[in-house]
């Protein structure tokens, strides 16, 4: 979030002196609402103050790096789900231990060579 500023300044218009930098904004976006408890509200607008930007700025930024955050996890638990169903749907694998062994030797030893599948299937 420390770019925030420097992401809002080509769009920031002052109308006059001393007034918060404000985006311009298309007139597509949706409006919301938020409840905030006094002391998450307090919080959230020393925090933008700090960062020299407006409480709105700050928490739509929060809000998209949330959904990034949340958007990054679903893909990664998606690839995860999709590797495991490969592993089950094979016949071979690497064993825990030997993939925890070649890791040591990995960071000790660049050069340390992968251990081979093996059957998992009985």
């Amino acid at each position: 979030m420390n770019n925030l500023p420097a992401l809002l300044e080509p769009a920031a218009k002052r109308c006059c002196p001393g007034s918060t930098p404000t985006p311009i904004r298309p007139s597509a976006m949706a409006t919301t609402s938020l409840k905030l408890s006094d002391e998450l509200k307090q919080r959230a607008a020393s925090a933008a103050e700090e960062l020299g930007v407006s409480p709105h700025a700050f928490m739509v930024e929060a809000i998209r790096s949330a959904t990034d955050k949340a958007e990054q996890r679903g893909a990664f638990v998606a690839q995860a789900q999709a590797a495991r169903d490969d592993m089950l749907r094979g016949s071979s694998g690497v064993d825990k231990a030997a993939a925890h062994d070649y890791l040591r030797r990995r960071i000790a030893d660049k050069t340390a060579t992968p251990p081979e599948p093996t059957s998992w299937q009985k």
